[in-house]
């Protein structure tokens, strides 16, 4: 009697396609061309007009094979179009990836770079509990963030205006309108409510090679007769009690640990005046902790690069808000890609 084969699973087969698993086995190849186009500065090129690639290889120093060879790369990103035998911008690309616009972030995406090694080391961290390296330590937080502040701030101040075009601060006539922002970095923050209120004036914070960062950011706004730069180290520094109108402290507390955030929240709330606001921005989970995608990434990224770091959720930060004796919180929605957490100090306190 012959041998009975096993049956072909063909529903199986059909259903499970692999092509999703060799999508993220190349998902670096599509981070490798945006940072060659970035460092070739092919959209700044492009943006001068559509260009042949012989004519982009010239401007690019390049020769045309390998060059056109990358631009169709881009072409199936998205990045650039194909009209005859010119290439040019797509929207995106021209809003975001030619040099000098004001959205610019390709100094974002050459900071991937620096950021891919951790990654790639999160099989050791999970087997060790130790990380690449500690972000929330000062003087790696000082090297590591110094050369990148200013590339954030396209990235940040956008969703800083929108909040303070919406946050009820209410503004007393009298003036100064004192803010203090922690870990100020290039003031994305901090300079989005100076534009909004005539009357601010801003104590910023930050370590030493930031603070040079930051003022050459404000600078170019134009605001830095309104800005006093403090170059220390916050959770070390004194505060001055009862004193802000407005606290800022954003992107800062998921580097550091619930431990240290607690005690640095605790010392915030002291320097707000009788009825001063503390606004906290950050990236936080859903109440249930299993989304959105971006919070679970950049979990791991705590994961891997700060020793005690973690993302939270609104309602955790809230509790420690609450602790460190503010009240009247409001959860600001639609700003940005995570909410905004604003907190008050009570008239009497």
């Amino acid at each position: 009697m012959a041998s009975q084969l096993p049956r072909p699973q063909a529903t199986l087969s059909s259903a499970l396609d692999p092509r999703r698993i060799l999508d993220m086995n190349y998902a670096f190849a599509s981070t490798a061309m945006l940072v060659a186009a970035v460092r070739l500065r092919i959209f700044t090129l492009l943006a001068q007009g559509a260009l042949t690639s012989a004519e982009l290889a010239a401007l690019a120093h390049t020769d045309q094979d390998p060059i056109e060879r990358l631009i169709k790369g881009l072409e199936g990103l998205a990045l650039v179009e194909r009209e005859g035998e010119t290439y040019c911008l797509t929207a995106l690309s021209d809003r975001f990836l030619v040099e000098g616009k004001p959205e610019y972030l390709g100094g974002d995406t050459l900071a991937m770079l620096d950021y891919l090694p951790a990654w790639f080391e999160l099989d050791r961290t999970v087997c060790t509990g130790q990380p690449y390296r500690d972000l929330g330590d000062a003087s790696t937080a000082e090297a590591f963030f110094a050369p990148r502040v200013r590339d954030l701030f396209p990235l940040v101040h956008p969703v800083a205006k929108r909040t303070a075009a919406i946050v009820p601060l209410g503004v007393r006539k009298r003036s100064p309108f004192h803010v203090l922002d922690v870990g100020a970095g290039s003031a994305p923050w901090s300079a989005a409510f100076t534009l909004q209120y005539p009357s601010a004036l801003v104590t910023a914070l930050d370590l030493p090679g930031v603070v040079e960062q930051g003022r050459e950011q404000v600078a170019e706004l134009g605001l830095s007769d309104r800005y006093t730069w403090l170059a220390a180290d916050m959770d070390t520094i004194d505060y001055p009690p009862s004193f802000y109108d407005l606290v800022i402290i954003a992107h800062v507390c998921r580097f550091i640990g619930e431990a240290r955030t607690r005690v640095l929240l605790s010392k915030l709330a002291k320097s707000l005046r009788s009825g001063g606001t503390l606004l906290l921005a950050d990236v936080f989970f859903s109440d249930d902790r299993h989304s959105p995608a971006a919070a679970l990434t950049l979990d791991l990224s705590m994961l891997v690069n700060t020793s005690q770091g973690h993302i939270w959720t609104c309602g955790e930060v809230s509790t420690w808000l609450e602790d460190s004796g503010l009240s009247e919180f409001r959860r600001i929605d639609g700003v940005g890609p995570f909410p905004v957490i604003v907190g008050k100090k009570g008239e009497n306190r």
